[in-house]
């Protein structure tokens, strides 16, 4: 994850951090129950759909003017409005 943010040039505060954090424990419980971590496609695929949330994050703060920093808010919007990413954001 961290790479991915140095990569995209994107600075969160401690409190995207943590949220960031527990979207990611969280995607890794459901793969855990989904028994998806024995498939090495279903962890490709949810590595790269980590690396394009972050993303997603990146091109929203700049949407915004933040960029390279993301507010609270702007952090929370932006989750709300993502396009579904498995196993970290799901649609509903």
């Amino acid at each position: 994850m961290q790479r991915e943010l140095d990569s995209q040039g994107l600075q969160f505060s401690p409190y995207c951090t943590q949220q960031i954090e527990q979207l990611v424990s969280r995607g890794l419980e459901r793969m855990r129950n989904n028994k998806a971590t024995e498939h090495p496609s279903h962890l490709m695929n949810a590595e790269r759909n980590l690396k394009a949330l972050i993303k997603y994050f990146s091109n929203y703060s700049k949407e915004v003017g933040s960029f390279p920093q993301l507010s609270v808010s702007d952090f929370d919007t932006a989750l709300r409005t993502s396009p579904a990413y498995w196993p970290y954001c799901s649609s509903g």
